[in-house]
Protein backbone atom coordinates (compact mmCIF):
# COMPACT_ATOMS: atom_id res chain seq x y z
CA UNK A 1 0.00 0.00 0.00
CA UNK A 2 1.40 3.27 -1.25
CA UNK A 3 -0.92 5.77 0.32
CA UNK A 4 -1.45 7.27 3.43
CA UNK A 5 -5.45 6.76 3.09
CA UNK A 6 -4.98 3.05 2.08
CA UNK A 7 -2.63 2.01 4.66
CA UNK A 8 -4.58 3.72 7.64
CA UNK A 9 -7.89 2.27 6.32
CA UNK A 10 -6.49 -1.31 6.28
CA UNK A 11 -5.13 -1.40 9.95
CA UNK A 12 -8.67 0.23 10.71
CA UNK A 13 -10.07 -2.50 9.30
CA UNK A 14 -7.97 -5.11 10.09
CA UNK A 15 -8.39 -4.27 13.58
CA UNK A 16 -11.62 -4.29 13.62
CA UNK A 17 -12.06 -7.15 12.21
CA UNK A 18 -9.40 -9.41 14.56
CA UNK A 19 -11.05 -7.56 17.39
CA UNK A 20 -14.59 -9.54 16.69
CA UNK A 21 -12.72 -13.09 15.36
CA UNK A 22 -10.81 -13.04 18.32
CA UNK A 23 -13.98 -12.16 20.63
CA UNK A 24 -15.55 -15.49 19.00
CA UNK A 25 -12.49 -17.81 18.41
CA UNK A 26 -11.79 -17.62 22.50
CA UNK A 27 -15.73 -18.16 23.23
CA UNK A 28 -15.65 -21.37 21.08
CA UNK A 29 -12.14 -22.64 22.71
CA UNK A 30 -14.16 -21.81 25.88
CA UNK A 31 -17.20 -23.81 25.14
CA UNK A 32 -14.56 -26.82 24.40
CA UNK A 33 -12.95 -26.93 28.17
CA UNK A 34 -16.76 -26.85 29.07
CA UNK A 35 -16.68 -22.68 30.30
CA UNK A 36 -20.30 -21.04 29.14
CA UNK A 37 -19.84 -16.87 27.51
CA UNK A 38 -17.69 -14.69 29.91
CA UNK A 39 -17.21 -11.48 29.07
CA UNK A 40 -13.53 -12.21 29.59
CA UNK A 41 -13.88 -13.06 25.69
CA UNK A 42 -14.16 -9.05 25.11
CA UNK A 43 -11.41 -8.13 26.84
CA UNK A 44 -9.35 -11.20 25.14
CA UNK A 45 -9.97 -9.60 21.84
CA UNK A 46 -9.71 -6.10 22.84
CA UNK A 47 -6.09 -6.75 23.91
CA UNK A 48 -5.55 -8.90 20.68
CA UNK A 49 -6.69 -6.30 18.67
CA UNK A 50 -4.84 -3.11 19.83
CA UNK A 51 -1.56 -5.62 20.00
CA UNK A 52 -2.11 -6.62 16.22
CA UNK A 53 -2.61 -2.99 15.74
CA UNK A 54 0.64 -1.98 16.67
CA UNK A 55 2.02 -5.17 15.19
CA UNK A 56 0.60 -3.77 12.06
CA UNK A 57 2.27 -0.10 12.84
CA UNK A 58 5.74 -1.62 12.62
CA UNK A 59 5.49 -3.24 9.60
CA UNK A 60 3.55 -0.87 7.19
CA UNK A 61 4.41 2.55 8.97
CA UNK A 62 8.34 3.75 8.61
CA UNK A 63 8.00 6.96 10.37
CA UNK A 64 5.96 8.40 13.58
CA UNK A 65 4.48 5.35 14.66
CA UNK A 66 3.14 6.37 17.74
CA UNK A 67 1.18 9.07 16.33
CA UNK A 68 -0.13 6.39 13.96
CA UNK A 69 -1.10 4.01 16.43
CA UNK A 70 -2.58 6.90 18.51
CA UNK A 71 -4.46 8.01 15.10
CA UNK A 72 -5.89 4.30 14.87
CA UNK A 73 -7.06 4.00 18.29
CA UNK A 74 -8.94 7.49 18.08
CA UNK A 75 -10.39 5.72 14.96
CA UNK A 76 -11.61 2.84 16.69
CA UNK A 77 -13.07 4.93 19.70
CA UNK A 78 -14.93 6.95 17.10
CA UNK A 79 -16.61 3.81 14.91
CA UNK A 80 -17.15 2.04 18.20
CA UNK A 81 -18.52 4.90 19.79
CA UNK A 82 -21.66 5.70 16.80
CA UNK A 83 -21.77 1.99 16.59
CA UNK A 84 -22.20 1.83 20.79
CA UNK A 85 -25.06 4.51 20.26
CA UNK A 86 -26.89 3.21 17.38
CA UNK A 87 -27.15 0.41 18.54
CA UNK A 88 -28.01 1.06 22.36
CA UNK A 89 -30.55 3.29 21.24
CA UNK A 90 -32.93 1.48 18.50
CA UNK A 91 -34.94 -1.87 19.57
CA UNK A 92 -34.86 -4.74 16.61
CA UNK A 93 -38.30 -5.23 15.36
CA UNK A 94 -37.86 -8.02 13.38
CA UNK A 95 -39.91 -11.43 13.85
CA UNK A 96 -36.86 -13.52 13.69
CA UNK A 97 -34.76 -11.24 16.08
CA UNK A 98 -37.54 -10.64 18.04
CA UNK A 99 -37.86 -14.50 18.90
CA UNK A 100 -35.30 -17.29 18.78
CA UNK A 101 -32.18 -15.02 18.09
CA UNK A 102 -32.52 -13.06 21.06
CA UNK A 103 -34.08 -16.12 22.99
CA UNK A 104 -30.13 -18.29 21.97
CA UNK A 105 -28.39 -15.01 22.56
CA UNK A 106 -30.40 -14.93 26.80
CA UNK A 107 -29.73 -18.55 26.86
CA UNK A 108 -26.00 -18.44 25.96
CA UNK A 109 -25.48 -15.44 28.46
CA UNK A 110 -27.24 -17.25 31.13
CA UNK A 111 -24.82 -20.03 31.12
CA UNK A 112 -25.84 -22.65 28.42
CA UNK A 113 -22.75 -24.25 26.70
CA UNK A 114 -23.81 -25.54 23.24
CA UNK A 115 -21.33 -28.24 22.92
CA UNK A 116 -21.48 -29.57 26.86
CA UNK A 117 -24.62 -29.33 27.76
CA UNK A 118 -27.95 -30.78 26.70
CA UNK A 119 -30.28 -28.98 24.14
CA UNK A 120 -32.49 -26.83 24.30
CA UNK A 121 -35.75 -28.67 24.84
CA UNK A 122 -38.61 -28.00 23.03
CA UNK A 123 -41.46 -25.96 24.83
CA UNK A 124 -44.09 -27.85 27.22
CA UNK A 125 -47.74 -28.83 25.01
CA UNK A 126 -45.89 -28.24 22.04
CA UNK A 127 -45.97 -30.47 18.80
CA UNK A 128 -43.04 -32.44 17.15
CA UNK A 129 -41.48 -31.15 14.66
CA UNK A 130 -42.60 -34.22 12.70
CA UNK A 131 -45.97 -33.56 12.92
CA UNK A 132 -45.94 -29.92 12.39
CA UNK A 133 -47.10 -28.18 8.75
CA UNK A 134 -44.48 -25.53 7.22
CA UNK A 135 -45.70 -22.88 8.98
CA UNK A 136 -45.81 -24.35 12.28
CA UNK A 137 -42.41 -25.68 12.17
CA UNK A 138 -41.18 -21.89 11.57
CA UNK A 139 -41.57 -21.47 15.35
CA UNK A 140 -39.71 -24.58 16.24
CA UNK A 141 -37.28 -22.65 17.79
CA UNK A 142 -35.56 -24.99 20.10
CA UNK A 143 -34.37 -26.74 16.92
CA UNK A 144 -32.70 -22.99 15.22
CA UNK A 145 -31.15 -22.72 18.71
CA UNK A 146 -29.79 -26.17 18.90
CA UNK A 147 -28.41 -26.72 15.55
CA UNK A 148 -27.90 -23.52 13.40
CA UNK A 149 -24.50 -22.22 13.32
CA UNK A 150 -23.69 -19.86 16.56
CA UNK A 151 -20.70 -17.07 15.30
CA UNK A 152 -23.39 -14.22 15.31
CA UNK A 153 -24.91 -15.35 18.82
CA UNK A 154 -21.58 -15.99 20.50
CA UNK A 155 -19.98 -12.35 19.64
CA UNK A 156 -23.89 -11.01 21.01
CA UNK A 157 -24.23 -12.66 24.07
CA UNK A 158 -20.57 -11.85 25.41
CA UNK A 159 -21.56 -8.27 24.54
CA UNK A 160 -24.60 -8.89 26.17
CA UNK A 161 -23.03 -10.42 29.17
CA UNK A 162 -20.30 -7.22 29.04
CA UNK A 163 -22.96 -4.89 29.33
CA UNK A 164 -26.31 -5.76 30.16
CA UNK A 165 -28.35 -4.35 27.25
CA UNK A 166 -29.38 -6.62 24.92
CA UNK A 167 -29.69 -4.15 22.48
CA UNK A 168 -26.40 -3.19 22.62
CA UNK A 169 -25.04 -6.63 21.15
CA UNK A 170 -26.40 -5.12 17.56
CA UNK A 171 -23.39 -3.32 17.38
CA UNK A 172 -21.12 -6.39 15.36
CA UNK A 173 -23.27 -5.41 12.44
CA UNK A 174 -21.85 -1.85 12.27
CA UNK A 175 -18.38 -2.91 13.34
CA UNK A 176 -18.03 -5.14 10.41
CA UNK A 177 -20.11 -2.70 8.05
CA UNK A 178 -17.23 -0.09 9.04
CA UNK A 179 -14.51 -2.66 8.79
CA UNK A 180 -15.97 -3.66 4.92
CA UNK A 181 -15.68 0.32 4.00
CA UNK A 182 -12.31 0.70 5.27
CA UNK A 183 -10.81 -2.73 3.40
CA UNK A 184 -13.12 -1.89 0.89
CA UNK A 185 -11.35 1.58 0.74
CA UNK A 186 -8.06 0.21 0.79
CA UNK A 187 -8.29 -1.96 -1.57
CA UNK A 188 -9.70 0.98 -4.19
CA UNK A 189 -7.24 3.16 -3.23
CA UNK A 190 -4.50 0.66 -3.47
CA UNK A 191 -5.75 -0.11 -7.31
CA UNK A 192 -6.49 3.42 -8.41
CA UNK A 193 -4.31 5.68 -5.81
CA UNK A 194 -5.56 8.63 -8.08
CA UNK A 195 -9.32 8.71 -7.42
CA UNK A 196 -9.84 9.69 -4.21
CA UNK A 197 -13.01 10.86 -3.63
CA UNK A 198 -14.47 8.55 -6.04
CA UNK A 199 -12.46 5.73 -4.03
CA UNK A 200 -14.78 6.53 -0.81
CA UNK A 201 -17.84 7.24 -2.63
CA UNK A 202 -17.56 3.49 -4.29
CA UNK A 203 -16.65 2.03 -0.79
CA UNK A 204 -19.39 3.68 0.51
CA UNK A 205 -21.97 2.36 -2.37
CA UNK A 206 -20.03 -1.54 -1.27
CA UNK A 207 -20.04 -1.51 2.52
CA UNK A 208 -23.87 0.38 2.63
CA UNK A 209 -25.51 -2.69 0.55
CA UNK A 210 -29.20 -2.69 0.80
CA UNK A 211 -29.45 -6.18 2.41
CA UNK A 212 -26.70 -5.02 5.31
CA UNK A 213 -28.42 -1.68 6.28
CA UNK A 214 -31.65 -3.09 6.45
CA UNK A 215 -30.56 -5.56 8.85
CA UNK A 216 -27.81 -3.49 11.05
CA UNK A 217 -30.24 -2.40 13.75
CA UNK A 218 -31.14 -6.37 14.18
CA UNK A 219 -30.56 -9.29 15.25
CA UNK A 220 -30.38 -10.68 12.16
CA UNK A 221 -27.34 -12.62 10.54
CA UNK A 222 -27.64 -11.78 6.43
CA UNK A 223 -26.15 -8.36 6.73
CA UNK A 224 -22.77 -9.26 8.51
CA UNK A 225 -22.66 -12.05 5.33
CA UNK A 226 -22.61 -9.60 3.04
CA UNK A 227 -20.42 -7.50 4.66
CA UNK A 228 -17.93 -10.64 5.07
CA UNK A 229 -18.41 -11.22 1.80
CA UNK A 230 -17.19 -7.90 0.58
CA UNK A 231 -14.11 -8.00 2.63
CA UNK A 232 -13.16 -11.45 1.67
CA UNK A 233 -13.39 -9.69 -2.20
CA UNK A 234 -11.06 -6.44 -0.92
CA UNK A 235 -8.32 -8.71 1.15
CA UNK A 236 -7.84 -11.19 -2.03
CA UNK A 237 -7.28 -8.10 -4.00
CA UNK A 238 -4.74 -6.26 -1.00
CA UNK A 239 -3.39 -9.84 -0.67
CA UNK A 240 -2.71 -9.99 -4.58
CA UNK A 241 -1.35 -6.80 -4.72
CA UNK A 242 1.48 -7.13 -1.77
CA UNK A 243 1.87 -10.96 -0.37
CA UNK A 244 1.86 -10.33 3.85
CA UNK A 245 0.97 -12.23 6.63
CA UNK A 246 -0.97 -9.89 8.46
CA UNK A 247 -3.40 -9.71 5.08
CA UNK A 248 -3.09 -14.07 4.80
CA UNK A 249 -4.49 -13.46 8.73
CA UNK A 250 -7.22 -11.40 8.40
CA UNK A 251 -8.43 -13.24 5.29
CA UNK A 252 -8.26 -16.24 7.44
CA UNK A 253 -10.27 -14.70 10.11
CA UNK A 254 -12.91 -13.76 7.65
CA UNK A 255 -13.01 -16.74 6.12
CA UNK A 256 -14.00 -18.38 10.12
CA UNK A 257 -16.35 -15.28 10.86
CA UNK A 258 -18.33 -16.14 7.61
CA UNK A 259 -18.59 -19.48 7.94
CA UNK A 260 -19.98 -19.48 11.59
CA UNK A 261 -22.98 -17.22 10.15
CA UNK A 262 -25.22 -20.00 8.43
CA UNK A 263 -25.09 -23.12 6.54
CA UNK A 264 -24.99 -21.86 3.39
CA UNK A 265 -21.98 -18.84 4.52
CA UNK A 266 -20.10 -22.62 5.14
CA UNK A 267 -20.32 -22.94 1.29
CA UNK A 268 -19.60 -19.16 0.32
CA UNK A 269 -16.30 -19.08 2.46
CA UNK A 270 -15.01 -22.30 1.42
CA UNK A 271 -15.83 -21.57 -2.75
CA UNK A 272 -14.64 -18.23 -2.23
CA UNK A 273 -11.08 -19.70 -0.65
CA UNK A 274 -11.02 -21.74 -3.28
CA UNK A 275 -11.76 -18.80 -5.84
CA UNK A 276 -8.93 -16.85 -4.33
CA UNK A 277 -6.23 -19.91 -4.65
CA UNK A 278 -7.10 -20.42 -8.34
CA UNK A 279 -6.63 -16.33 -9.18
CA UNK A 280 -3.04 -16.87 -7.48
CA UNK A 281 -2.62 -19.80 -9.12
CA UNK A 282 -3.10 -18.29 -12.86
CA UNK A 283 -2.07 -14.27 -11.75
CA UNK A 284 0.88 -14.51 -8.85
CA UNK A 285 4.17 -14.88 -10.31
CA UNK A 286 5.63 -14.97 -6.89
CA UNK A 287 4.15 -18.59 -6.20
CA UNK A 288 2.61 -18.04 -2.86
CA UNK A 289 -0.17 -20.84 -3.30
CA UNK A 290 1.73 -23.25 -1.32
CA UNK A 291 2.05 -20.97 1.47
CA UNK A 292 -1.63 -19.96 0.91
CA UNK A 293 -2.95 -23.52 0.90
CA UNK A 294 -1.44 -24.41 4.39
CA UNK A 295 -2.57 -21.31 5.65
CA UNK A 296 -6.22 -21.74 4.68
CA UNK A 297 -5.83 -25.48 5.27
CA UNK A 298 -5.13 -24.62 8.79
CA UNK A 299 -8.01 -22.06 8.79
CA UNK A 300 -10.26 -24.60 7.54
CA UNK A 301 -9.54 -27.42 10.97
CA UNK A 302 -9.80 -24.23 13.11
CA UNK A 303 -13.07 -23.46 11.66
CA UNK A 304 -14.97 -26.61 11.13
CA UNK A 305 -13.61 -28.94 14.41
CA UNK A 306 -12.98 -25.54 16.53
CA UNK A 307 -14.94 -22.43 16.11
CA UNK A 308 -18.07 -24.35 14.58
CA UNK A 309 -17.62 -27.93 16.54
CA UNK A 310 -21.77 -26.98 17.44
CA UNK A 311 -22.73 -26.86 14.83
CA UNK A 312 -21.27 -28.94 12.13
CA UNK A 313 -19.42 -31.51 13.99
CA UNK A 314 -22.36 -31.92 16.57
CA UNK A 315 -25.43 -32.17 13.95
CA UNK A 316 -22.93 -35.02 12.13
CA UNK A 317 -22.59 -36.60 15.48
CA UNK A 318 -26.16 -36.57 16.99
CA UNK A 319 -28.47 -36.18 13.26
CA UNK A 320 -26.00 -37.56 10.70
CA UNK A 321 -25.65 -34.40 8.72
CA UNK A 322 -23.81 -31.17 9.08
CA UNK A 323 -26.39 -29.36 7.91
CA UNK A 324 -29.03 -31.13 10.13
CA UNK A 325 -32.30 -29.81 10.45
CA UNK A 326 -32.59 -27.94 7.26
CA UNK A 327 -30.72 -31.00 5.67
CA UNK A 328 -30.51 -35.05 5.85
CA UNK A 329 -33.04 -37.22 7.66
CA UNK A 330 -36.23 -35.39 9.16
CA UNK A 331 -35.06 -32.08 7.57
CA UNK A 332 -37.69 -29.27 7.62
CA UNK A 333 -39.30 -27.39 4.77
CA UNK A 334 -38.90 -23.67 6.32
CA UNK A 335 -39.30 -22.21 2.75
CA UNK A 336 -42.89 -23.43 1.21
CA UNK A 337 -44.67 -21.37 3.54
CA UNK A 338 -42.17 -18.39 2.98
CA UNK A 339 -41.96 -18.30 -0.72
CA UNK A 340 -44.03 -16.62 -2.92
CA UNK A 341 -46.73 -18.92 -5.21
CA UNK A 342 -45.29 -20.82 -7.39
CA UNK A 343 -41.46 -20.55 -6.49
CA UNK A 344 -41.20 -23.69 -5.43
CA UNK A 345 -42.28 -25.47 -9.09
CA UNK A 346 -39.65 -23.08 -10.39
CA UNK A 347 -35.79 -23.50 -10.81
CA UNK A 348 -33.76 -21.22 -8.89
CA UNK A 349 -32.69 -19.03 -11.73
CA UNK A 350 -36.21 -18.45 -12.54
CA UNK A 351 -36.84 -17.52 -9.33
CA UNK A 352 -34.17 -15.51 -9.30
CA UNK A 353 -35.09 -13.17 -12.35
CA UNK A 354 -38.92 -13.47 -11.27
CA UNK A 355 -37.44 -11.68 -8.24
CA UNK A 356 -35.13 -9.40 -9.62
CA UNK A 357 -37.64 -7.81 -12.23
CA UNK A 358 -40.61 -7.52 -9.89
CA UNK A 359 -41.72 -5.00 -7.61
CA UNK A 360 -40.24 -4.91 -4.38
CA UNK A 361 -42.61 -6.64 -1.73
CA UNK A 362 -42.72 -8.56 1.56
CA UNK A 363 -44.88 -11.34 -0.01
CA UNK A 364 -45.21 -15.53 0.56
CA UNK A 365 -47.96 -17.83 -1.01
CA UNK A 366 -50.54 -17.59 -2.24
CA UNK A 367 -49.52 -13.94 -3.73
CA UNK A 368 -47.35 -14.13 -6.26
CA UNK A 369 -44.83 -11.53 -7.69
CA UNK A 370 -45.88 -8.73 -10.37
CA UNK A 371 -43.36 -7.98 -13.26
CA UNK A 372 -42.96 -4.19 -13.22
CA UNK A 373 -40.80 -1.80 -16.17
CA UNK A 374 -37.29 -2.00 -15.12
CA UNK A 375 -36.18 1.63 -13.60
CA UNK A 376 -39.30 2.37 -12.23
CA UNK A 377 -40.06 2.83 -8.64
CA UNK A 378 -43.57 3.53 -6.76
CA UNK A 379 -44.13 4.90 -3.12
CA UNK A 380 -45.61 1.84 -2.22
CA UNK A 381 -42.37 -0.19 -3.34
CA UNK A 382 -40.27 2.17 -0.73
CA UNK A 383 -42.27 1.44 2.08
CA UNK A 384 -41.53 -2.06 2.06
CA UNK A 385 -38.24 -1.60 3.22
CA UNK A 386 -39.26 -0.84 6.59
CA UNK A 387 -38.58 -4.80 6.97
CA UNK A 388 -35.18 -6.16 6.82
CA UNK A 389 -35.96 -9.15 4.86
CA UNK A 390 -37.92 -8.02 1.72
CA UNK A 391 -38.24 -11.12 -0.24
CA UNK A 392 -39.45 -10.27 -3.71
CA UNK A 393 -36.99 -7.54 -5.45
CA UNK A 394 -35.40 -7.40 -1.88
CA UNK A 395 -32.21 -4.80 -3.24
CA UNK A 396 -34.46 -2.07 -4.00
CA UNK A 397 -36.53 -0.68 -7.15
CA UNK A 398 -34.12 -0.15 -9.11
CA UNK A 399 -31.66 -2.90 -8.84
CA UNK A 400 -32.90 -5.16 -11.91
CA UNK A 401 -32.53 -1.95 -14.30
CA UNK A 402 -28.81 -2.42 -12.97
CA UNK A 403 -28.60 -5.93 -13.17
CA UNK A 404 -29.61 -4.93 -17.34
CA UNK A 405 -26.94 -2.09 -17.36
CA UNK A 406 -24.01 -4.75 -16.12
CA UNK A 407 -25.02 -7.36 -18.27
CA UNK A 408 -24.41 -5.06 -21.56
CA UNK A 409 -21.35 -3.75 -19.73
CA UNK A 410 -20.22 -7.38 -19.38
CA UNK A 411 -20.85 -8.38 -23.05
CA UNK A 412 -18.99 -5.21 -24.56
CA UNK A 413 -15.92 -6.02 -21.82
CA UNK A 414 -15.99 -9.99 -23.56
CA UNK A 415 -16.28 -9.11 -26.73
CA UNK A 416 -13.84 -5.96 -26.46
CA UNK A 417 -9.77 -5.95 -25.71
CA UNK A 418 -9.91 -5.04 -22.52
CA UNK A 419 -10.81 -9.06 -21.48
CA UNK A 420 -7.49 -9.77 -20.07
CA UNK A 421 -7.11 -6.52 -18.05
CA UNK A 422 -10.46 -6.78 -16.30
CA UNK A 423 -9.83 -10.90 -16.36
CA UNK A 424 -9.23 -10.37 -12.16
CA UNK A 425 -12.91 -8.73 -11.81
CA UNK A 426 -14.59 -11.09 -13.72
CA UNK A 427 -12.76 -13.73 -12.14
CA UNK A 428 -14.64 -12.68 -8.84
CA UNK A 429 -17.87 -11.61 -10.18
CA UNK A 430 -18.04 -15.11 -11.03
CA UNK A 431 -17.08 -17.00 -8.02
CA UNK A 432 -19.90 -14.74 -6.67
CA UNK A 433 -22.51 -15.79 -8.91
CA UNK A 434 -21.88 -19.37 -8.32
CA UNK A 435 -21.75 -18.70 -4.57
CA UNK A 436 -25.63 -17.79 -5.43
CA UNK A 437 -25.82 -20.73 -7.41
CA UNK A 438 -25.29 -23.14 -4.56
CA UNK A 439 -28.36 -21.71 -2.62
CA UNK A 440 -31.46 -22.89 -4.27
CA UNK A 441 -33.73 -19.92 -2.26
CA UNK A 442 -31.14 -17.52 -4.48
CA UNK A 443 -34.40 -14.89 -5.34
CA UNK A 444 -34.52 -13.96 -1.55
CA UNK A 445 -31.79 -11.04 -1.31
CA UNK A 446 -30.62 -11.69 2.27
CA UNK A 447 -30.06 -14.91 1.22
CA UNK A 448 -27.63 -13.89 -1.32
CA UNK A 449 -26.42 -10.34 -0.13
CA UNK A 450 -23.34 -10.81 -2.47
CA UNK A 451 -25.50 -10.28 -5.58
CA UNK A 452 -24.94 -6.78 -4.78
CA UNK A 453 -21.54 -6.51 -4.96
CA UNK A 454 -20.88 -8.03 -8.22
CA UNK A 455 -22.56 -4.90 -10.67
CA UNK A 456 -20.16 -2.80 -8.29
CA UNK A 457 -17.30 -5.09 -9.83
CA UNK A 458 -18.02 -4.78 -13.09
CA UNK A 459 -18.36 -1.02 -12.72
CA UNK A 460 -14.93 -0.70 -10.96
CA UNK A 461 -13.44 -3.27 -13.79
CA UNK A 462 -14.04 -0.20 -16.12
CA UNK A 463 -12.57 2.67 -13.96
CA UNK A 464 -9.65 2.95 -16.51
CA UNK A 465 -11.43 2.83 -19.68
CA UNK A 466 -11.49 6.33 -20.74
CA UNK A 467 -13.60 6.66 -23.23
CA UNK A 468 -16.87 5.27 -25.59
CA UNK A 469 -19.89 3.19 -25.05
CA UNK A 470 -18.93 1.58 -22.04
CA UNK A 471 -17.77 3.97 -20.42
CA UNK A 472 -20.67 6.02 -19.94
CA UNK A 473 -22.70 2.90 -19.50
CA UNK A 474 -19.92 2.29 -16.10
CA UNK A 475 -21.41 5.85 -15.13
CA UNK A 476 -25.42 5.04 -15.47
CA UNK A 477 -24.52 2.05 -13.27
CA UNK A 478 -22.94 3.48 -10.75
CA UNK A 479 -25.76 6.56 -10.60
CA UNK A 480 -28.31 3.65 -10.93
CA UNK A 481 -27.11 1.72 -7.73
CA UNK A 482 -26.59 5.10 -6.02
CA UNK A 483 -29.81 6.75 -6.03
CA UNK A 484 -31.44 2.42 -5.55
CA UNK A 485 -28.78 2.70 -2.35
CA UNK A 486 -30.15 5.88 -0.68
CA UNK A 487 -33.92 5.10 -1.38
CA UNK A 488 -33.93 1.91 0.14
CA UNK A 489 -31.88 2.76 3.31
CA UNK A 490 -33.43 6.11 3.73
CA UNK A 491 -36.53 4.39 3.78
CA UNK A 492 -35.93 1.56 6.03
CA UNK A 493 -34.25 4.56 8.62
CA UNK A 494 -37.12 6.65 8.86
CA UNK A 495 -39.32 3.40 8.91
CA UNK A 496 -37.61 2.28 11.80
CA UNK A 497 -36.92 5.34 13.48
CA UNK A 498 -41.05 5.56 13.40
CA UNK A 499 -41.63 2.43 14.90
CA UNK A 500 -38.95 2.60 17.44
CA UNK A 501 -40.50 6.18 18.29
CA UNK A 502 -43.86 4.31 19.13
CA UNK A 503 -42.07 1.22 20.60
CA UNK A 504 -40.56 3.77 23.30
CA UNK A 505 -43.96 5.56 23.86
CA UNK A 506 -45.64 2.38 24.41
CA UNK A 507 -43.39 1.30 27.04
CA UNK A 508 -43.06 4.93 28.86
CA UNK A 509 -47.05 4.70 28.92
CA UNK A 510 -47.21 1.37 30.82
CA UNK A 511 -44.61 2.74 33.13
CA UNK A 512 -46.56 5.44 33.65
CA UNK A 513 -49.93 3.73 34.57
CA UNK A 514 -48.64 2.52 37.88
CA UNK A 515 -51.36 -0.54 37.32
CA UNK A 516 -50.66 -4.03 37.17
CA UNK A 517 -48.84 -5.15 33.83
CA UNK A 518 -50.33 -9.27 32.70
CA UNK A 519 -48.38 -10.34 29.76
CA UNK A 520 -48.99 -13.55 27.07
CA UNK A 521 -45.27 -13.40 24.97
CA UNK A 522 -46.48 -15.72 22.69
CA UNK A 523 -43.00 -16.96 21.97
CA UNK A 524 -41.72 -13.24 21.68
CA UNK A 525 -39.17 -13.28 24.61
CA UNK A 526 -37.48 -10.49 23.39
CA UNK A 527 -40.40 -8.77 25.22
CA UNK A 528 -39.96 -9.72 28.36
CA UNK A 529 -35.70 -8.92 28.13
CA UNK A 530 -37.54 -5.17 27.10
CA UNK A 531 -39.18 -4.92 29.96
CA UNK A 532 -36.64 -5.75 32.50
CA UNK A 533 -34.38 -3.47 31.41
CA UNK A 534 -36.77 -0.77 31.23
CA UNK A 535 -37.91 -1.50 35.03
CA UNK A 536 -41.39 -2.54 34.42
CA UNK A 537 -42.58 -5.53 36.62
CA UNK A 538 -44.84 -7.93 35.08
CA UNK A 539 -46.89 -11.20 35.26
CA UNK A 540 -47.14 -13.56 33.36
CA UNK A 541 -49.77 -15.57 32.53
CA UNK A 542 -51.91 -16.74 28.98
CA UNK A 543 -54.41 -13.92 27.92
CA UNK A 544 -57.45 -14.51 25.83
CA UNK A 545 -58.19 -11.60 23.38
CA UNK A 546 -60.65 -9.04 24.52
CA UNK A 547 -61.21 -5.81 23.89
CA UNK A 548 -59.08 -4.64 26.52
CA UNK A 549 -55.99 -6.64 25.77
CA UNK A 550 -53.62 -5.08 23.75
CA UNK A 551 -50.54 -5.74 21.65
CA UNK A 552 -46.68 -4.57 22.08
CA UNK A 553 -45.36 -2.93 18.92
CA UNK A 554 -44.23 -5.22 15.87
CA UNK A 555 -44.79 -8.38 17.95
CA UNK A 556 -47.64 -11.26 18.75
CA UNK A 557 -47.20 -10.52 22.39
CA UNK A 558 -50.36 -8.86 24.47
CA UNK A 559 -50.83 -7.33 27.29
CA UNK A 560 -53.56 -6.29 29.82
CA UNK A 561 -53.10 -3.61 32.70
CA UNK A 562 -55.05 -4.30 35.62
Amino acid sequence: MNNRTATYSFLLGTALLLFMATIMLSTSVLFLFGVSVTAASFWIGLVAALAAMGGMVSVFVSSRRRAWFFSLLAGLLIVSGISYSISANTFDLSFDGQTYHQEAIVKLTNGWNPVHDQPIVKPSGSKEVGEMDNREVLSAFHLWINHYAKGPWMLDAVMYKLTGQIEVSKIFNLLLIASSFFLTLAAIRTAFPEKKGAAIAFALLAAFNPAVITQSTSFYIDGQLGSLVLIICALGYLLYKRYHVWTLLALCATLMLLAQIKFTALGYAGLLGLAILVLFFFYDRRQHIKSMLVWLSVSLVITVGVVGYNPYVTNTLTKGHPFYPLAGKGAVDIMTSNSPHGFKENTSIENLALSLFSKSENIATPNSPTLKVPFTVTLKELAVFYSPDVRVAGFGPLFGGAVIVTCLILAALLLGTNRKKVAPFLWISFALFVTMLINPESWWARYVPQLWLIPLLIALAIWDVQKGFIRHAGKVLIVVLLANMVMVNASHIIGQSGANALVKKQLEEIKASNKTLVVDFHHFNAVKVRLQEAGIPFVEQKLDKGEEVKGFMTTRAVYLLK
